[in-house]
């Protein structure tokens, strides 16, 4: 199994490539970091799998769009971190989740099972998941804030002062696709289909510091 890590976060980054090396099934042929040469890189190294921590401006639905053929993708996250939803990141195109806690022998685990072609989910993960499930959902009439990352603040700060697609990515450095994505997260936590609704029901709700 042609295997890559794809991270940010250095000691995530150094602790993956430690754990995977103490196998012969996964060969791991990318240690990287995001950056404009992401795609360009993972397109020439075509890894069957990719394992990739949750960094803020760099979505899944972006980069997998451009990567031919898709590789399995494995996500580590921090199930202790509320501004990681795994439900978005399954949606997003996630095969698998494990928390970033875990064993070596949980991390093999999971690797393997989704290179098998299965969707997997360590325990921390799949608890993450039930408590996300089974959180209670307000009323359509009672007043609730969503939580929203920082970043999708800052998409949503841009978008009620009128800005479009291409201007807040412009202001945010970062791509269409990923405001895209942003608002598209959005929309479904404040349960709204239409820019003009979201905008209407974040200033009625406040949601917006300092109005």
């Amino acid at each position: 199994m042609r295997a890559a890590v794809v991270t940010d976060d250095e000691l995530l980054r150094h602790g993956l490539v430690h754990m995977m090396s103490r196998t012969d099934s996964v060969l791991l042929v990318g240690n990287m970091r995001p950056g404009a040469e992401l795609v360009g890189r993972l397109q020439s190294l075509r890894p069957d799998l990719l394992v990739f921590g949750t960094d803020r401006d760099v979505t899944l639905p972006t980069l997998l769009a451009d990567l031919h053929p898709r590789p399995k993708v494995v996500v580590v996250i921090d199930t202790d971190d509320p501004q990681t939803d795994p439900l978005d990141l399954i949606r997003a195109g996630a095969d698998g989740l494990i928390d970033r806690r875990s064993t070596s022998h949980e991390l093999l685990a999971t690797l393997m099972r989704v290179a098998a072609g299965h969707n997997a989910l360590d325990a921390s993960c799949a608890n993450a998941v039930i408590t996300r499930l089974r959180a209670p959902v307000a009323a359509p009439d009672e007043a609730c804030t969503p939580v929203l990352t920082r970043r999708e603040h800052e998409v949503l700060h841009l978008l009620t002062d009128g800005l479009d697609n291409r201007t807040i990515a412009r202001n945010l450095f970062i791509s269409e696709a990923t405001v895209k994505f942003h608002l598209h997260n959005i929309m479904g936590k404040f349960g709204v289909h239409r820019r003009a609704a979201l905008v209407s029901t974040a200033l009625r709700g406040r949601v917006i510091g300092g109005r």
